[in-house]
């Protein structure tokens, strides 16, 4: 397990059972710190998602968890995918990035049986799904039952840089502009051919990195690197660190999805960008992006300000009514991926695909993405962010 200052715990108590050290030592598992904290629970009823906050959750909740009853749960950092870990029923295996989900090891005692849920190593992810967990067995299919308690332990900050450095993206060589996010979908941009990995693709797991290279007229290096995992909050943080520090990367571009704070905005039908980002802590960053001039004449595109949050799940109707006049787009990365870059003299710029509108329930959002329309909206909007991203090839050349 993961060194960790702080174990925090989300039972979820009954009625009869409050929220307090002495009722953890209930004989089933004891949490190793006295410390307790109760993690975001999202209702159906106050949250932005409404009716469809469950099903989002249902489907990222391990497959194991869901069939059997555990004593316990603990969710921790660590990129485990091979035996005894078990890997969830449903990960989206059938896209080429961002499709690993947490695994599972179960640790049992004669007294107890611990589900260990193994997340990638980011503070913001562990939370995450520490979140989900609590919000899924909140949910009143649960009533009446025995609940778990859900801990977490939050891994250092610099595990996924110390995790990246170990990985294939060492191999990733010199590189002056990094494009992550979407890459796969970017088809016109990065050509054909193969992704390479730096490794034998005779690997029984598949590496975590894969990557195509285009070398500009001016002889400058732009890599699209694609993840297998998802790099959640300050992971994305941690790539560009380690993007920095591997292959020497000075200009960075994320390219995704958020959502919206302006009711005035429909999901999947404008891009996002900006240079600055709020944290709920009250800490801020700005940044001057490197697609400012790229962006200009876009009529698809909006600038705006973002919100950094670690989760989701906070993302309630009150908490939306007080953020909408604070900020326009929100999302767990491009906070701690633009502070990062500032850190580490990185030009960054973000261009994301707004998925869903916190401010107006009804419209598409989180839990429809796989749907005929969206799809293809979404094409049309990644087309306008290949124009963008050639416009600033050219400009790179220019200069």
């Amino acid at each position: 397990m993961p060194a960790s200052s702080d174990v925090f715990s989300a039972t979820l108590p009954s009625k009869d059972m409050p929220l307090t050290p002495e009722s953890l030592s209930d004989g089933r598992t004891t949490p190793p710190s006295s410390r307790i904290h109760q993690l975001t629970t999202a209702d159906p009823l106050t949250h932005t998602m409404g009716p469809k906050l469950l099903y989002y959750v249902l489907l990222k909740v391990h497959s194991i968890i869901q069939a059997n009853i555990f004593d316990s749960i603990i969710v921790v950092g660590a990129h485990i995918r091979t035996s005894p870990a078990l890997i969830t029923d449903n990960e989206k295996a059938d896209k080429p990035f961002n499709w690993q989900r947490p695994t599972a090891t179960i640790i049992s005692t004669p007294k107890n049986k611990t589900l260990q849920l193994n997340v990638f190593p980011g503070p913001a992810y562990v939370e995450h799904y520490a979140a989900l967990l609590a919000t899924y067995f909140a949910s009143t299919a649960f009533r009446g039952t025995c609940i778990p308690p859900v801990y977490y332990q939050l891994p250092p900050s610099d595990a996924s840089v110390t995790l990246f450095a170990s990985s294939n993206l060492r191999h990733l060589g010199p590189v002056d502009i990094a494009i992550f996010g979407y890459v796969d979908s970017l088809h016109n941009s990065t050509g054909p051919g193969e992704w390479e990995t730096g490794t034998d693709n005779g690997d029984v797991e598949p590496p975590l990195f894969a990557w195509k290279k285009r070398r500009l007229p001016n002889g400058r290096i732009v890599a699209f690197v694609g993840c297998t995992a998802c790099y959640w909050g300050d992971i994305g943080g941690q790539l560009i660190q380690s993007l920095s520090e591997l292959s020497g990367v000075r200009e960075a571009i994320y390219v995704g999805k958020l959502g919206t704070l302006d009711a005035r905005y429909v999901p999947n039908s404008i891009l996002a960008t900006g240079s600055s980002s709020k944290f709920l802590d009250g800490g801020i960053v700005k940044w001057r992006s490197v697609l400012e001039r790229a962006v200009q004449g876009s009529t698809i595109v909006k600038e705006g300000v973002h919100c950094t949050v670690a989760t989701s799940l906070c993302e309630t109707k009150e908490w939306a009514q007080e953020w909408k006049t604070k900020a326009d787009w929100v999302d767990p990365e491009i906070g701690h991926m633009a502070l990062v870059s500032v850190e580490q003299g990185v030009s960054f710029g973000y261009l994301h695909v707004v998925s869903d509108n916190l401010s107006r329930e009804g419209l598409e959002g989180l839990v429809d993405e796989r749907k005929a329309t969206i799809v293809a909206d979404r094409k049309k909007l990644l087309h306008e962010v290949e124009v963008v991203l050639e416009r600033y090839f050219k400009e790179s050349r220019d200069d």
